[in-house]
Formats: C-alpha cells, structure tokens, sequence
C-alpha cells in the first residue's frame, strides 16, 4: 500500500505543489467570496470554512497552500489545505507512516545550483508587521531546509507555507505566472533576513522581522502569526 501512496500523491502533488488550476477554477470575481473545502484533523471533508478572494497580504490577494492525493488504503482522493504543518498533522492523521521524506529530494548536483540563488536585497519592519522570535523563524528555517522540495504559489498570490511558534514564512510571487521554488532556497532567504542587523527590533535582538527579494520576481517574508 505505500508504495502506492507514494507514486500517487507524487503524481498529484508534484511535491509540495499549490494547485493553482483549482484556485482559477473557482475565481469568476477577483473580490468575491468562494467556498474552498477544508479538512478537518480527523481528515474529513467539510465546507464550513469561507475563503475570502479579497484577503490581502504585502499588496496580493491571499491563496491557501493546497495539495491532492491519496494516502489511505481506501484509495480515495483527498485534498488538504493550511500550512505545511497543518497539513501534515492532516495526512499523518489518515496515514501515521507518512514522511516527507517520501517525496522526491533534491540531489546533491541540484542543491549546489540552489545555492548560487542570491538574495537581491532585504527590508525590515515592512507594512508594520509584528517581528517574529528569532528561535521560532529559525526552526522555520531549518524545517524547510530537512523538507528539501519544491513549493509553488499561483501568479500574484501569497501563500503561507510554512507557521511555527507563532512564527510564519510567506512565500509571495509578482509574476504574472506561477511559479516553484525549491524550500531550501526559500531557507537560505530566511537567513538573509536573519542576518540583516536592521531587521532586529530596537532593545530586544529576539524580535525580527523583514522581507528577502529574489531576482525569480518573488519575495519571502518573515513576521509574528499565530500557531503552535
């Protein structure tokens, strides 16, 4: 049965894909309300929760991390949506055995491409944004770097991928089409913004916040949210 999870949701997913054909799906006005099914911790599907089209974040509109697949042996489709560790409670909920690790991770040869990626420039305190535990973006930091796969969000969207002790990581692109981005590159922003003295907080060197730029056309930001 593993083996047969893993093939499938890799298929779907391609990773950690968002699934940008099923947002256009259901967007006939840029400011309406649309209803995206969301799955509680016991894996079930419901449709109680609304998500807003016009919620905005750094200027764009918002859009859930989104991905498909089958992962129990019943063989049946689902869809899970949140960060990606709300996901994984999700799927691990359904499947205890599910890794990450399952996934397709990037080569040693393809890690040094990743690397040559270099911030183009990093803002701090942007948009008033409250500053975030630097213990708490660095285990951001490190969870996406031992994830190891690609991410994507939709063409002027922001996503966010990643929250931990109150801590979140916004993945949010300008282009005019999606795009992908590996989560080790992602990590290596973080740090940029991490090791920017301006992005600390004035009188406590715990509180940072800030936004890393790359020349993809995408920019990762870094502020205080709420989760576990």
């Amino acid at each position: 049965m593993k083996q047969y999870f893993l093939v499938y949701f890799i298929l779907m997913a391609t990773g950690l894909h968002a699934n940008p054909i099923a947002r256009n799906q259901i967007a006939d006005h840029p400011r309406a309300e649309k209803d995206i099914p969301n799955i509680s911790h016991d894996g079930s599907q419901h449709d109680d929760t609304v998500f807003r089209e016009d919620e905005i974040f750094n200027g764009l509109i918002v859009a859930p991390l989104i991905i498909q697949g089958v992962v129990g042996s019943d063989a049946v489709e689902k869809t899970f949506n949140g960060t990606i560790q709300e996901i994984e409670t999700q799927i691990r909920n359904l499947n205890p055995d599910f890794t990450w690790e399952d996934f397709l991770r990037v080569t040693r040869h393809e890690l040094k491409q990743l690397r040559k990626r270099r911030t183009e420039k990093v803002l701090c305190h942007v948009q008033n944004l409250p500053p975030a535990s630097r213990a708490a973006i660095e285990k951001n930091r490190d969870w996406l770097n031992s994830l190891a796969t690609e991410l994507s969000v939709d063409a002027q969207r922001c996503t966010k991928f990643s929250c931990i002790e109150n801590a979140a990581v916004w993945f949010c692109n300008d282009n005019l089409q999606w795009i992908q981005q590996n989560s080790i590159t992602i990590a290596d922003h973080i740090d940029n913004i991490l090791d920017e003295p301006d992005c600390v907080t004035s009188g406590n060197d715990n509180l940072i916040q800030g936004q890393a730029f790359d020349g993809g056309g995408y920019n990762i930001i870094v502020n205080a949210d709420q989760c576990p």
